[in-house]
């Protein structure tokens, strides 16, 4: 596991907050003594540090990550993987935020079977979900513009030669465009779908909204649920390979 590292970047939103210099030197020094609990192994002391500064509202993909780090070594499943999940949430390009989830998924106790994906579909994928939001917007709106462009210079030119390149050049920025577009919608999704991280130990997984209907499943701590409803304190949810029920709001975290 990744130890936690200095970061300063994250201290000019603080600044930029109400009070901005006072705030940005709380949250520097809760940032410095939560890393100096750490390296010391003082876990308890290290979470608790980093989430006042989750508490001035500066939230910052670096604290989550030590976050996510304490809590794990303290022994915390649910609560690493919850952190885990929201700093890639907001740096999808963190190698290290997804190498740590990933082995700490790998000791959850929940082995969900999901649907076969291709090989060049999931390598594609892994691809697209180490890219930002905002780089995808950039790439499909430079797409856009370089295909809007070559195809108004169509009409404009007279040599035959020239007009079949930029034909050419203009189908392939088309492509482009799809291309670009197609992933920008899969991250936008991916993104903002709901997820939901099991806390407890373990928690049934039930036909309804209430606690006298039948136990469909049991899920265990760190488990990841799609939220698909709520009702009455209970959420609906589902796993990668279809199967859902309802479980109580009070045992998962959303992301």
């Amino acid at each position: 596991m990744r130890r936690p590292l200095v970061a300063l970047a994250f201290l000019l939103f603080a600044a930029l907050a109400p009070a901005g210099e006072a705030r940005a030197s709380t949250v520097r020094e809760l940032f410095d003594a939560g890393n100096g609990a750490y390296e010391q192994g003082r876990y308890q002391d290290a979470a608790a540090s980093y989430e006042k500064i989750l508490g001035y509202g500066v939230v910052d993909p670096r604290v989550l990550f030590n976050l996510a780090n304490a809590h794990f070594k303290m022994g915390r499943l649910g609560a690493a993987i919850l952190n885990y999940e929201r700093a890639l949430r907001l740096d999808p390009s963190d190698r290290d935020v997804r190498d740590n989830l990933e082995y700490a998924r790998g000791l959850i106790r929940d082995r969900v079977t999901e649907a076969e994906i291709p090989y060049p579909v999931q390598v594609l994928r892994g691809f697209i979900d180490r890219l930002s939001i905002d780089l995808l917007a950039g790439l499909f709106l430079c797409a856009f513009y370089v295909a809007a462009a070559l195809l108004g210079a169509l009409p404009l030119t007279a040599s035959y030669t020239a007009r079949r390149a930029l034909g050419y050049g203009t189908a392939l920025a088309a492509l482009a465009v799809l291309a670009t577009g197609i992933a920008l919608g899969y991250a936008i999704d991916r993104t903002t779908s709901e997820r939901a991280i099991v806390m407890e130990d373990k928690v049934d997984v039930l036909s309804g909204p209430a606690g006298d209907n039948t136990v469909l499943f049991t899920v265990h701590e760190g488990a990841r649920l799609e939220l698909r409803n709520r009702r009455d304190g209970w959420y609906q949810v589902s796993l990668p390979n279809a199967m859902s029920g309802w479980v109580p709001a009070a045992a998962v975290e959303k992301v």
